[in-house]
């Protein structure tokens, strides 16, 4: 057996619910519902990034001194914690990448930044990275159309919903996902329904 068979074996569960749903191909509002758990689940565990807004607040200066940084503020907390070690990560990159933007936003909004660029890095990190070559060696998706599938999950409006919450929490004591908005069919439609396409 390949050792690309066991890693999911290796995710927890709620990795796991999100393989099960970019493997089935369903929707991007149930697969972004997914990640969205997923990521609570594993702020949660890993205790989320308790240094958020310091490390934001040091990103700001950061870029507007120009310096660049492979972490900011390479502290010796991200080397025994992921998840900060993700977050200096990622302000590095934010740090030199958009430091006109930076200079123009509010330190709120740099932070809020940065989180969404940490739950990103968290998803590859716990799950997405090992999933991906599995998907497309089955050949359920082509690379391409991988990347830009799970581009757009990133960017949706639950996960966005979930870096607001953590820059509340960022400890990720008690962090539970956002509640899944559900759109209700409107009873014409409903009862004119394929059965099959009702889910």
């Amino acid at each position: 057996m390949p050792d690309d068979d066991r890693i999911p074996r290796y995710m927890t569960a709620s990795w796991r619910r999100v393989f099960r749903c970019l493997q089935g191909r369903e929707s991007v509002e149930r697969t972004s519902d997914a990640v969205t758990r997923a990521l609570a689940a594993t702020l949660r565990t890993a205790h989320g990034v308790p240094g958020l807004h310091s490390i934001a607040s040091q990103m700001q200066d950061a870029a507007a001194s120009s310096v660049a940084q492979s972490r900011i503020p390479d502290s010796e907390e991200a080397r025994r914690h992921v998840p900060a070690d993700i977050a200096e990560r990622a302000a590095a990159a934010l740090a030199a990448t958009m430091p006109e933007v930076l200079a123009l936003v509010a330190p709120d909004q740099a932070a809020l930044m940065l989180a969404e660029r940490v739950l990103a890095g968290l998803a590859y990190h716990f799950g997405l990275d090992r999933m991906a070559p599995l998907l497309v060696a089955e050949g359920t998706y082509e690379t391409g159309a991988l990347h830009a599938l799970l581009a757009e999950i990133l960017v949706s409006e639950q996960v966005s919903k979930l870096a607001k919450r953590l820059l509340i929490r960022p400890n990720g004591t008690g962090r539970r996902a956002p509640r899944r908005r559900r759109f209700g069919m409107p009873i014409e439609d409903l009862l004119n329904a394929d059965l099959s396409e009702v889910r």
